[in-house]
């Protein structure tokens, strides 16, 4: 796996090797200079200069929805006791 640092997070927050959300939105895809800018998707071309696989990467969303619940496995000693929706913060 491989993204950028809000993937990270909401990869966490969301369950982690449990099924956490592995997404990014288009704010933060678009720093990493891997994503097209017509498409809003990871860039085959740059990918493969790079050696970089698409299947490592987030999936690129939308900045205005929810990606997942916070499910509380990213500290076993923290239980968390209602649903908590989780979005992008975009850059």
């Amino acid at each position: 796996m491989f993204g950028t640092t809000d993937s990270w997070v909401l990869w966490n927050l969301t369950g982690g090797l449990e099924g956490g959300v592995h997404a990014t939105d288009v704010t933060n895809a678009s720093r990493t200079k891997f994503m097209d800018l017509e498409t809003l998707q990871w860039d085959d071309d740059i990918l493969a200069a790079f050696g970089e696989p698409k299947s490592m990467l987030p999936e690129i969303r939308s900045s205005s929805e929810v990606y997942g619940i916070a499910s509380g496995h990213c500290r076993p000693s923290t239980k968390v006791r209602r649903r908590i929706p989780t979005a992008p913060v975009p850059s």
